[in-house]
């Protein structure tokens, strides 16, 4: 009597371990780590297939659940302790899930990983020895002890649900890298640049990422302080040696040159855009560094000289605005060669005056003007550091 009453209670705990470790795999795999897997693939894939998350989710939560079942088969944890039965799985699921730079420097795996599936490993055996053994009281009330022994496995899935979510990657920017190659692989910019849009945290490789998606559409002087910019000039190039999804090769075969050794961002930028054979990349990528190094006055030269004083009206939203600050901050003697006529780009600096004058700390005034000018050139001019 006993053996059939623990049989049923098995046939009620084991399909939904199952069922929540697949489910819990397949939206990890499909949805949640989707881009660093997509990575993966695409660095070391040789065929010519595009990646499908929703098929790599599948194909990934039933064979680590398969894999749980045909190992319980051996180990025999029942009861209370049949969700630890996935224990082997979860690891290898945030193994595979721990995708990183290294990815793309060649380092190789952590020894960590080794302690930890040795760890995982030890812990599984020990259980599976030791539960064997024990003899589980009679079961007196099938229905009040299946719903106490389903709690139980459930809050042990949670507690592998969060080693797995611990020990796979999930760092927010190399993780917006992945998933902006991702739509730009897809030939999709708008969503690229979508990505992370309102978060301040920027990575450098995040940050030169998105000034070439900007650049590949011309909107390096439209859009840029759109976004968080925290390394001046050096945001906009790659380091030689690739440490994310954009291959550096990339960036350099639209600008038409590479850095020499030990020039600089700023330095490479400049010889370039005053090259015979320049581009206009290569110009929009030098205007931008000097605004990003705060050269202003060198920023107003270059622009009239590279477009002409007559067509400053016409000129990107963030060089207008720079233009526009150069005329408010000048001397009121100097003689402008260019004049900006846009009422609403006026009204608009004519209100971050305003602003600023009602605050005397300076930490609160560049709180508050970020607020309604974060977006500006204006902000990052004034205020960055």
């Amino acid at each position: 009597m006993r053996n059939s009453e623990e049989k049923r209670l098995q046939r009620v705990v084991a399909p939904v371990c199952a069922t929540l470790f697949a489910v819990f795999a397949f939206l990890f795999v499909a949805v949640y780590q989707a881009p660093l897997l997509e990575a993966f693939y695409n660095e070391v894939a040789t065929g010519k297939l595009d990646y499908n998350p929703w098929l790599v989710g599948a194909i990934v939560s039933l064979l680590l659940t398969f894999l749980a079942l045909w190992l319980n088969r051996f180990a025999k944890l029942r009861r209370e302790w049949t969700a630890l039965a996935y224990l082997p799985s979860a690891l290898l699921l945030a193994f595979i899930t721990d995708v990183d730079r290294r990815l793309y420097t060649g380092e190789s795996i952590p020894a960590s990983w080794v302690f930890i599936f040795a760890s995982g490993l030890l812990v599984y055996g020990f259980f599976a020895f030791i539960l064997r053994r024990i003899l589980f009281e009679k079961i007196k009330d099938v229905t009040m002890v299946t719903n106490r022994v389903l709690w139980r496995n459930i809050m042990s899935m949670v507690v592998l649900i969060c080693v797995v979510g611990t020990l796979s990657n999930g760092n927010g920017d190399f993780k917006r890298e992945t998933l902006m190659m991702s739509h730009l692989n897809n030939g999709d910019t708008v969503k690229a640049l979508r990505v992370g849009k309102t978060s301040l945290e920027a990575s450098r490789e995040l940050t030169v990422l998105r000034s070439y998606i900007l650049a590949t559409g011309n909107g390096l002087g439209e859009h840029l302080f759109e976004y968080p910019q925290y390394y001046a000039s050096d945001g906009l190039l790659p380091a030689m040696q690739r440490t994310s999804p954009l291959v550096p090769d990339s960036v350099y075969s639209l600008l038409g040159a590479t850095p020499a050794d030990g020039e600089s961002s700023a330095d490479f930028l400049s010889r370039i855009a005053h090259a015979d054979s320049t581009t206009n990349a290569a110009k929009d990528y030098y205007l931008a560094s000097l605004l990003l190094e705060k050269r202003l006055i060198e920023f107003k030269d270059e622009a009239l000289s590279m477009y002409g004083a007559d067509s400053v009206n016409s000129f990107p939203k963030h060089y207008r605005e720079a233009l526009m600050l150069y005329a408010d901050i000048a001397d009121s003697t100097e003689v402008l060669p260019f004049e900006i006529d846009d009422a609403d780009m006026r009204a608009k600096l004519d209100n971050l005056r305003a602003e600023e004058s009602k605050h005397d700390d300076a930490f609160i005034r560049g709180n508050y003007v970020r607020r309604k000018f974060g977006l500006t050139y204006w902000w990052y001019f004034l205020y960055s550091n």
